[in-house]
């Protein structure tokens, strides 16, 4: 039964922040584009996350889903630099830089064998 629930947890979590965000609105002084990248960027994330808690995915299907949260963080951090928005720019910034280098890890292995 503790199996169960500490394999659920974190998706259950991250549901009901997603409902209440719904719920309670997003404030207007937010760009709608902001909301849009965002829920972009954290939902490939998500379903990355999602597919190797559960299932074993390819590395094809590893290595698409990096590059699309790649260029979704890549496409946030341009808006952000647009808008003028400090701490999305260091996020997103962070979040391209850390996902190229998890995808040159993933990717590095297999040059060395071919």
């Amino acid at each position: 039964m503790s199996d169960f629930f500490s394999k659920y947890t974190p998706y259950v979590v991250l549901l009901i922040f997603i409902f209440e965000l719904i719920y309670f609105g997003i404030p207007d002084y937010i760009k709608p584009v902001f909301i849009y990248e965002y829920l972009i960027l954290i939902g490939l994330g998500y379903l990355l996350g999602t597919l190797h808690h559960f299932f074993n995915p390819s590395k094809k299907t590893d290595t698409l889903l990096r590059v699309g949260i790649i260029i979704s963080s890549l496409a946030l951090l341009i808006t952000s630099i647009f808008y003028k928005a400090t701490l999305s720019v260091i996020f997103s910034a962070i979040m391209f830089v850390a996902v190229s280098f998890s995808l040159y890890l993933e990717i590095k292995p297999n040059k060395k064998k071919d």
